[in-house]
C-alpha cells in the first residue's frame, strides 16, 4: 500500500508538525511565508495558531509552553525583520535551555545574498545562540530536516533550533509519507563507577556538606532523586533561580536561592562548605560572585549532562557526566544516611530577619498572593519583582516558577505566561510583573482579550526601572539617570482597551478585598499594585564581591 502523497512544502511543514503531536504554534505572518499560512488555512488539522502582537513575544510564549509541558515549543515567523524580532526570544531560551524550533520563512532561493527585501542570512545570526540551525535548500530534504530539528531541540541538554524555509521551497512539490514519531528515546553517556566511588568517598567523610541545585534538575525531570539524595543524606539544598522547584522551598532542608539575592544563611553555608555538590548548575556568576572567594577551600563535585559546563567557571576535583535522574540514585545507593546537627545549628545562626517596614511591602503582598494562589504556575517578567518572588515565593513542584534567568530579558513574562496558560488551561497563571518590563510587552494585552486567556497579572508598579535604580542608589551616590518612569500612563485604562478588568490596590486591605473579588473571575484580569519605589531586594552581594559580603539597607 502506498501511503506517499504529493504535497506542498508548506503542506509537509503543517503535517510534520502534527506527526511531532504539535497543538499550539505561535506565529506572525509576512509576504514570503503566506504559502505556510495558507497551508494552515487550507488543511485540516487539530493545531491552534496564536498570533501574538510582535514575534519576540510569540517566541516567549513558545518558550513558556515548552517549559511547561512535556513537548517543544514552536514559533514561526517571515523573513528579515521577523526573523530578526525573534532574535531575543531565541537567546533567551539558548541561556535557559529550552527546547524550541522557530521555523522562519526566507526569501525564494534566487534572490538569497543578493541584499533582497527582507533578506537577512538568520541562520548565521542565529548560530551563537541555537543547538542548531538549518537553511532548507531541497523540498525534498524539508520532511526530514523539521524531524532531525525536534530530536535535537529535545535531546541532552535542550535548547531551540531555527530552520530557515525559503518562499520557494514552501512552494515545491514532492512526495510525502506519514511517519509515526515515537517518544525520543534519549541516548546518554556512561556514567563512570569510578566518579560515583570518589564522590560517595567525599560526600560521606564531609563535616560541613551542601548541595547547590540548578535548572537541570528540572530539565531532566530528578526532583523527587534530589529529594532522596538530600534526604538520606541530610544535606540541605541551595538552589539557583532556574533551580528553584526542584525541591519543595517548605521542605526542612530546602534554604531557597544562593548568590546575589540569596539570604544570609543560604550564603555563608555555601562558601562555608567542605564539600559542595552542584547538580545540573552552571556556576553563574550571579551565584559564585568572585569565583577565588567562592571555591574557598571546599571539595567540588560536578554533576551536569553538558561536559562543556566542567570547569568552564568553577573548577570540580569530581566530574561526573551524565543523566542527573541516573547519577542521583547511584549516589543515594552508596552514601551513608546522616545528620549534621552542628552543621544545621551554625546555618540557623547565620539567619537574619528581615527589616520590615511596616506591613504593605513586597515580601507580604507576595506571601498573600501566594497564599490565596498556592498551586498556580507563578510567571515573572524581570527586575526586582523577579527577586522578591524568587526570594518568598513557596515553589513547591518543578515548572511552577517560570522566569528569564540566563538572559534576563525584560518583556519576557506576558508572552511567557500566555503559553504556559495555553498549555495548561486547568491551572491558574499569575503574572508578576514590574512596570519597566510591562512597558515592552504591555501590547499583548491584545492578545490576551483576542484568544481570552485567563491570565491574573499582578503588575507592581513603583514608578521606576526598580533593579537599576537600586543600583543606582546604592553605587553611583543616588543619581538616577533615566530610572525615574515619569507617570503617564492609567495601567488600569490601558487593560480596559483591551477588554480586560482592572483594581488597584494601594494597602494590605484593599489587596485582601481585591483577591476576594477575583478568585472566582473566570477571563483575564490586570491587578496593579503600587508600591514605592524606595523598597529595595535585600540582601545583595555587589557585583565581582563574594558572595559572603552582604549588604542591607
Amino acid at each position: 500500500m502506498n501511503n506517499k502523497e504529493l504535497l506542498l512544502g508548506s503542506e509537509i511543514t503543517v503535517r510534520c508538525l502534527e506527526e511531532q503531536g504539535i497543538k499550539h504554534v505561535f506565529s506572525f505572518p509576512g509576504g514570503v511565508v503566506i504559502p505556510l499560512f495558507d497551508a494552515f488555512y487550507r488543511l485540516d488539522h487539530d493545531i491552534t495558531e496564536i498570533g501574538p502582537c510582535h514575534e519576540q513575544n510569540g517566541v516567549h510564549a513558545a518558550d513558556g509552553y515548552a517549559r511547561t509541558s512535556d513537548t517543544v515549543g514552536v514559533a514561526i515567523t517571515t523573513s528579515g525583520p521577523g526573523a530578526t524580532n525573534a532574535i531575543t526570544g531565541i537567546a533567551n531560551a539558548y541561556l535557559d535551555s529550552v527546547p524550541l524550533v522557530v521555523i522562519t520563512g526566507q526569501v525564494a532561493s534566487p534572490l538569497l545574498g543578493k541584499d533582497s527585501f527582507q533578506e537577512i542570512d538568520i541562520t548565521s545570526v542565529t548560530m551563537q545562540i541555537t543547538k542548531h540551525n538549518y537553511l532548507v535548500t531541497d523540498v525534498e530534504d524539508l520532511a526530514d530536516t523539521i524531524r532531525e530539528a525536534f530530536v535535537i531541540a529535545q535531546s541532552g541538554r535542550p535548547g531551540p533550533v531555527v530552520i530557515d524555509i525559503p518562499k520557494d521551497i514552501f512552494l515545491a512539490k514532492t512526495e510525502y509519507e506519514k511517519m509515526f514519531i515515537p517518544k525520543l528515546r534519549q541516548i546518554y553517556p556512561e556514567i563512570k563507577e569510578s566518579k560515583i566511588l570518589e564522590a560517595v568517598e567525599a560526600i560521606n567523610a564531609a563535616e560541613r556538606p551542601m548541595i547547590y541545585a540548578g535548572g537541570g534538575v528540572l530539565k531532566s525531570k530528578a526532583h523527587e532523586e534530589l529529594l532522596a539524595f538530600a534526604e538520606k543524606s541530610g544535606i540541605p539544598v541551595a538552589n539557583s533561580l532556574m533551580g528553584l522547584g526542584g525541591i519543595p522551598r517548605d521542605h526542612e532542608l530546602s534554604m531557597g536561592m544562593v548568590g546575589m539575592h540569596g539570604f544570609q544563611e543560604t550564603n555563608l553555608a555555601v562558601i562555608n562548605s567542605d564539600v559542595l555538590i552542584a547538580i545540573g548548575a552552571r556556576f553563574s556568576d550571579r551565584v559564585t560572585g568572585n569565583c577565588d572567594a567562592f571555591v574557598r577551600n571546599k571539595k567540588i563535585i560536578h554533576i551536569d549532562v553538558d561536559p562543556t559546563e566542567f570547569a568552564k567557571n568553577i573548577p570540580a576535583e569530581i566530574q561526573i557526566q551524565g543523566n542527573i535522574k541516573d547519577v542521583l540514585p547511584l549516589l543515594t545507593k552508596d552514601i551513608e544516611e546522616k545528620s549534621y546537627p552542628e552543621w544545621y545549628e551554625k546555618i540557623k545562626n547565620w539567619i537574619i530577619p528581615c527589616a520590615e517596614k511596616g506591613n504593605y511591602h513586597p515580601k507580604n503582598i507576595l506571601n498573600t498572593i501566594n497564599a490565596a494562589y498556592p498551586e498556580a504556575f507563578v510567571v515573572t517578567e524581570v527586575g526586582q519583582h523577579q527577586m522578591w518572588v524568587g526570594q518568598y515565593w513557596n515553589v513547591k513542584r518543578p515548572a511552577q516558577f517560570i522566569t528569564s534567568g540566563g538572559l534576563g530579558t525584560m518583556g519576557y513574562g506576558l508572552g511567557a505566561s500566555i503559553g504556559v496558560k495555553l498549555a495548561n488551561p486547568d491551572a491558574d497563571v499569575l503574572l508578576v510583573a514590574g512596570d519597566g518590563s510591562f512597558r515592552m510587552n504591555c501590547q499583548e494585552l491584545i492578545t490576551v482579550s483576542k484568544y481570552k486567556i485567563p491570565l491574573k497579572i499582578f503588575l507592581f508598579d513603583n514608578e521606576a526601572l526598580g533593579m537599576v535604580r537600586q543600583w543606582q542608589k546604592l553605587f553611583s551616590d543616588k543619581r538616577y539617570a533615566q530610572t525615574d518612569i515619569v507617570q503617564c500612563t492609567d495601567y488600569i485604562m490601558l487593560a480596559a482597551a483591551s477588554g480586560i478588568p482592572g483594581y488597584k490596590v494601594t494597602n494590605m486591605t484593599e489587596l485582601d478585598e481585591t483577591l476576594e473579588a477575583i478568585k472566582d473571575q473566570p477571563g483575564p484580569l490586570l491587578v496593579h499594585v503600587k508600591i514605592s519605589n524606595e523598597e529595595g531586594v535585600y540582601p545583595i552581594v555587589p557585583a565581582g564581591c563574594a558572595i559572603d559580603e552582604i549588604y542591607y539597607e
